[in-house]
């Protein structure tokens, strides 16, 4: 008999199983990913800044701009001066400067 795992990734990957979403045109391939699209995007629930006016659509969002721009947190570039405040950043960053080398 399949896992619960094994038998979402064989839907998704191999079967093209998809959740749309109802109230607009999102599609995703599983459905916790739907969860977190309608709650961020079509639920009225709002994770405001606690140092500024700022309001995100989710915890994630909140959490990266706390740390973009209330912490002193940094992300140098390696292979240049490019110095980061999202992780993310410096990851776009190195795949458009540099050759498209990315991290492992």
């Amino acid at each position: 008999k399949m896992s619960g795992y094994l038998k979402k990734h064989k839907e998704s990957e191999h079967e093209g199983v998809r959740y749309p979403c109802d109230q607009c045109d999102y599609v995703s391939k599983d459905t916790g990913n739907l969860r977190k699209h309608k709650l961020s995007n079509h639920e009225d629930i709002q994770y405001p800044c606690n140092q500024c006016y700022f309001i995100g659509k989710s915890a994630r969002i909140l959490k990266r701009h706390i740390q973009s721009q209330h912490e002193d947190i940094q992300y140098p570039c390696d292979q240049c001066d490019y110095i980061a405040k999202c992780f993310e950043n410096l990851k776009q960053h190195k795949k458009r400067n540099h050759n498209g080398k990315q991290f492992p």
